[in-house]
C-alpha cells in the first residue's frame, strides 16, 4: 500500500504528467509499477494527487533505460538508484559493443500481438506464459484496450473453442482462473476522490460467473467511478442493501448464465423495487438479453459492450 510522505524544502513534489515527461514513461505504466511492484512511493497532496520527488523521477527514468535493456521489470523494481546506475551503465557498455541497446519485449507491441500470444499459451495450458504475458499487457496497454481488445476477444474465442469442441473444459478454468487473478489485482487502484460516483457491481443469485462483473468494476473505476464490488451469487436484498448503504448511482449485473433461471426474473424483481428511481440498475453479459422483459419491467437497461458501459456511465455521471 503506497504511504504519503512528508516532504519539505524545494522539491514538494511534481504531479505525474510531469514525472511521466521526464521519465519517458507513459502514467498508465508509472501507476501499474506503483500498485504492483511498488517500484517508488508517491506522496499526496491535499487533494490526493499523486507527488513525485526528484529522486523519484530519476529512479523511474533508470528503470525506464534497464526494462528498454529487456530486463523485467519484477527483478528490478527494487533495486536502488545506484545499483539501476550501475546496470545502465553496463548495459551502454555492451550496446556500445553491439552498436545499439536493444529495444524492450514490450516495445511495439500491439493488442493484437498480446491476443495472439495469449491464444498460443492458453492453447497449450501454459499459465504462467498466459500470466506473464497478460501482466505485460496490463502495463503497455490502457484498462480500456485491455478490456476491450483483448481480454474480451480472448474470452470470446475460448468459449467458441469450447463449445465446438477445439478447447477443453481445461482451457477455460485455466484462462478463467489467470483473467481472474490478473483483473482482481488491476482492480486494487489508487485512492477516487470523496465526489467520485458511487457503483456497485455483482452477478445476482445462480449467477456464478464472475469475470464479466470484475470487468465491469475495473473499467468502471478507470473512468473514475467509486466500485464497491460483491462478486457472484448474491441475493437481490443483499445487492439493494450495499447499493442503498452506499448511495449508489447505479447498480451493474452481470448476468451470464444459466439463461433459463425460473427464480432470476423475480429476483430483479426486487432489486428494482427495492432500488426505486434513485439508483439506476444495470445489466450485461451473454444471458441478460434472457430476462430483458424483467429487467424492463425492474426500470433496467441492457448493456451489451464494455465501451456502452463506458458510455453510458459517462452519461450517468454528467446528468
Amino acid at each position: 500500500m503506497t504511504m504519503s510522505k512528508e516532504k519539505s524544502g524545494p522539491d514538494q513534489g511534481h504531479p505525474i504528467q510531469v514525472a511521466a515527461r521526464r521519465s519517458g514513461l507513459t502514467p498508465d505504466v508509472i501507476r501499474a509499477w506503483e500498485r504492483r511492484y511498488h517500484a517508488v512511493e508517491p506522496a499526496r497532496s491535499g487533494t490526493n494527487r499523486r507527488l513525485y520527488t526528484e529522486s523519484d523521477i530519476e529512479k523511474l527514468f533508470l528503470l525506464s533505460q534497464v526494462t528498454r535493456a529487456g530486463r523485467r521489470i519484477g527483478d528490478v523494481a527494487n533495486l536502488s538508484a545506484d545499483k539501476l546506475r550501475e546496470i545502465v551503465a553496463e548495459d551502454g557498455e555492451a550496446a556500445a559493443r553491439v552498436g545499439s541497446l536493444p529495444a524492450s519485449p514490450a516495445r511495439g507491441r500491439t493488442e493484437e500481438h498480446y491476443l495472439d500470444a495469449c491464444l498460443d499459451y492458453l492453447n497449450d495450458l501454459d499459465a504462467a506464459g498466459l500470466e506473464a504475458t497478460l501482466a505485460e499487457a496490463s502495463i503497455a496497454l490502457s484498462t480500456p484496450v485491455l478490456l476491450e481488445q483483448l481480454i474480451t476477444p480472448m474470452l470470446q474465442q475460448v468459449g467458441e473453442g469450447w463449445h465446438s469442441g477445439k478447447l477443453r473444459v481445461a482451457h477455460e478454468h485455466m484462462t478463467t482462473a489467470v483473467v481472474r487473478s490478473l483483473l482482481g489485482g488491476l482492480r486494487k487502484s489508487g485512492s477516487l476522490p470523496s465526489t467520485a460516483p458511487e457503483l456497485v457491481v455483482a452477478a445476482p443469485a445462480g449467477q456464478r460467473h464472475e469475470l464479466g462483473a470484475l470487468m465491469v468494476a475495473l473499467a468502471a473505476t478507470a473512468d473514475g467511478w467509486k466500485v464497491t464490488y460483491l462478486g457472484a451469487d448474491l441475493p437481490a436484498a443483499d445487492i439493494a442493501a450495499a447499493a442503498l448503504q452506499r448511495n449508489a448511482r447505479a447498480v451493474a449485473l452481470s448476468i451470464v448464465h444459466p439463461a433459463d433461471d425460473p427464480n432470476l426474473p423475480g429476483e430483479i424483481e426486487i432489486l428494482g423495487t427495492a432500488l426505486g428511481d434513485a439508483t439506476v440498475l444495470l445489466a450485461g453479459g451473454r444471458g441478460a438479453g434472457a430476462y430483458s422483459a424483467a429487467l424492463a419491467a425492474a426500470g433496467g437497461r441492457i448493456i451489451e459492450t464494455i465501451p456502452s458501459l463506458r458510455s453510458e456511465l459517462q452519461t450517468l455521471r454528467a446528468s
